[in-house]
């Protein structure tokens, strides 16, 4: 882990660092949390045999961003304890396409303005009928512009008035068409590992204009190093530098590619050393 999040971690653990410098140590007095957080569901009921989607929504101050499940080179990605009644379980949280976010040698990923990050929950068999009341979750999470604020809330699901769950679904539909996208079937994908880089490479039976590598495993490449991208007539290579953090070599690489805005790809492809 580099030495800047170790500090920021340390910092906002401590009780002092209610308020730090985005990259220096110092102690300040609270601002606003800079984020307003919501708990909603997609529907007004659980309808049997389906999930439920729940999400919380983040509505950001302007200039401001929260952190993708792999934050880059500092922050921490919002964390999740759900409270459910009993027997019921929460799938794990689907995070949108996020943005690269700063510049030099510190490179982050995350979201700003709004995001919705959502999750299936489950009902166990002939579950008795529920109040949305008893579903609730509390979060934690860091908000960050020139300085990183932490923040927390506690949330209850609550119906909406009069049942109107239409911006709920207009959330999660706009949330869905901003997930990563499985690697199409008839894509053909390699990674080699020389002694500093990674060359990835992807045949997709046309020719691709652009494309940039998002890794999902922190400390595996450089993430403010540039992406030597070079394009074929069936696909295009990536090379893509390691992270000083990497201490061994590892057997597959995970990430996304993006191809642009609402075109990605979540990817795991095998490492084979050359």
């Amino acid at each position: 882990m580099p030495l800047h999040r170790h500090i920021c971690i340390a910092l906002l653990s401590a009780s002092c660092a209610v308020l730090i410098p985005a990259k220096s140590a110092n102690c300040q007095s609270p601002p606003d949390s800079h984020a307003k957080v919501e708990l909603m569901a997609e529907e007004s009921a659980m309808r049997p045999g389906k999930p439920l989607w729940i999400g919380i929504f983040f509505h950001l101050d302007e200039g401001w961003h929260i952190y993708w499940q792999n934050p880059g080179d500092s922050g921490e990605p919002p964390k999740l304890q759900w409270k459910l009644p009993p027997g019921f379980t929460a799938g794990p949280i689907r995070w949108p396409q996020p943005v690269r976010l700063g510049s030099g040698s510190i490179v982050d990923y995350g979201y700003e303005g709004e995001v919705l990050l959502m999750a299936p929950i489950d009902a166990p068999p002939q579950s008795p009928a529920i109040s949305f009341s008893s579903i609730s979750a509390s979060v934690k999470y860091i908000v960050c512009r020139e300085i990183c604020v932490p923040g927390k809330a506690d949330l209850t699901l609550s119906v909406p008035q009069a049942g109107d769950t239409s911006r709920q679904r207009t959330l999660f539909q706009r949330t869905r068409t901003q997930l990563p996208a499985s690697v199409p079937a008839g894509w053909r994908i390699s990674a080699q590992s020389r002694k500093d880089h990674f060359i990835l490479s992807v045949q997709t039976n046309s020719q691709v204009q652009i494309a940039t590598f998002i890794p999902i495993t922190p400390g595996e490449i450089e993430n403010s190093a540039p992406q030597d991208f070079v394009s074929t007539k069936t696909g295009f290579r990536l090379t893509l530098q390691k992270s000083s953090q990497l201490t061994k070599p590892i057997s597959v690489l995970k990430g996304l590619l993006v191809l642009g805005p609402g075109r990605a790809f979540e990817l795991a492809a095998p490492v084979v050393s050359r």
